[in-house]
């Protein structure tokens, strides 16, 4: 009736060894899971790959929904940033063709312009040091 209760027992160090899942089975397996539709999975290799720009957007960085002269401002800063400016005429012309699909206009131009922004992001930490 009094006797000291005990802690639970833990599981042996070699209980899980039997069990080789990697994380990207165990995401695997959740893919397809009620709940899981809106969720984007990344692997090391996904970010390991993306410039800061890419992971920004990717986690989250541009959300909602955004009135076309929000994309336009987007997209414009995007040009001068990089030194793109010889693009920026087209703008309109751009946001007409991926009406709707926005977000993977700049997922596109992000992959394009790869070396652009990383020589941009380079350079601006070479300035910091």
């Amino acid at each position: 009736k009094d006797a000291p209760l005990l802690p639970p027992e833990e599981p042996p160090a070699d209980a899980g060894k039997g069990k080789d899942q990697s994380i990207e089975d165990l995401l695997a397996s959740m893919k397809g899971m009620p709940g899981m539709e809106g969720i984007k999975m990344f692997t090391a290799d996904d970010l390991k790959n993306m410039n800061p720009e890419q992971m920004g957007a990717s986690m989250g960085g541009r959300g909602g929904r955004k009135s076309r002269a929000e994309w336009r401002d987007e997209l414009v800063d995007f040009y001068s940033r990089y030194g793109l400016d010889d693009k920026i005429a087209g703008v309109d012309a751009a946001l007409d063709k991926w009406k709707g699909r926005e977000s993977r206009m700049f997922d596109a131009l992000y992959k394009k312009y790869d070396v652009e922004i990383r020589a941009k992001s380079d350079a601006a930490a070479k300035d910091e040091v």
